[in-house]
């Protein structure tokens, strides 16, 4: 259970580097806000040169309730000149989809009412993904994202010592192999996925990630 790692009333923040070419490129935070509710708000955006090249924001949250059942998901692209927004909303029966995308001055949207085939969003899907990891139980769920649902297993699940920032770590590493899920831009998935999941919380420590633009590593602060 979620219960594991947090308690009503809490609220966690985690922050990452990300590092392409082992020269740190952007910065991850994370936030969590469990009451009633558990709330999950994300913010990556690059930095220093890469900010001047490619100036590449993502924004977003989502709302799922103790037992990781998604109500709603919003997030927010911005790539050279794009700007993508996905809105869902969730029940036990359906999703009302919606996908906004603005290129200059022409705006296209998307809508559909999609049934739900115990679909999860990609940031409640994270924390799900940590837990089963952790657990050692498998994957019963799968992820929505552009419309459709993606069922992504792990394997390779073992434990590993990990060190930053003289800091050290006990960890479940796992991986998994995202490739079919259609993300678009230079952070669509392209090959197997590297995770380092805390062996006593519900968190990524480290992530080496296979994307179109080439390997991105990120890792706690």
């Amino acid at each position: 259970m979620i219960f594991l790692s947090f308690s009503y009333g809490e609220t966690r923040k985690d922050c990452y580097t990300v590092k392409y070419f082992f020269i740190t490129v952007g910065n991850i935070c994370i936030h969590y806000d469990f009451k009633k509710t558990l709330k999950v708000e994300a913010k990556a955006e690059t930095t220093g040169i890469f900010k001047i090249l490619k100036n590449i924001r993502y924004s977003g949250y989502s709302i799922s309730d103790k037992n990781l059942s998604p109500k709603e998901f919003y997030l927010k692209r911005e790539e050279k000149g794009l700007i993508e927004i996905h809105r869902y909303k969730f029940s036990k029966e359906w999703i009302n989809y919606r996908k906004t995308v603005i290129k200059g001055a022409d705006e296209k949207i998307e809508s559909q009412k999609i049934k739900n085939k115990n679909y999860i969003d990609p940031f409640t899907a994270s924390l799900y993904y940590y837990r089963q990891i952790r657990s050692g139980k498998p994957i019963k769920k799968s992820v929505f994202f552009n419309g459709k649902g993606y069922f992504i297993p792990y394997f390779k699940r073992k434990i590993k010592k990990l060190k930053i920032n003289n800091r050290s770590y006990e960890c479940f590493y796992a991986e998994i192999n995202p490739v079919k899920i259609k993300v678009g831009g230079i952070v669509q998935p392209a090959g197997v996925w590297k995770l380092w999941i805390e062996k006593n919380k519900n968190r990524l420590i480290k992530g080496v990630f296979k994307i179109k633009a080439g390997e991105v590593i990120i890792e706690i602060k």
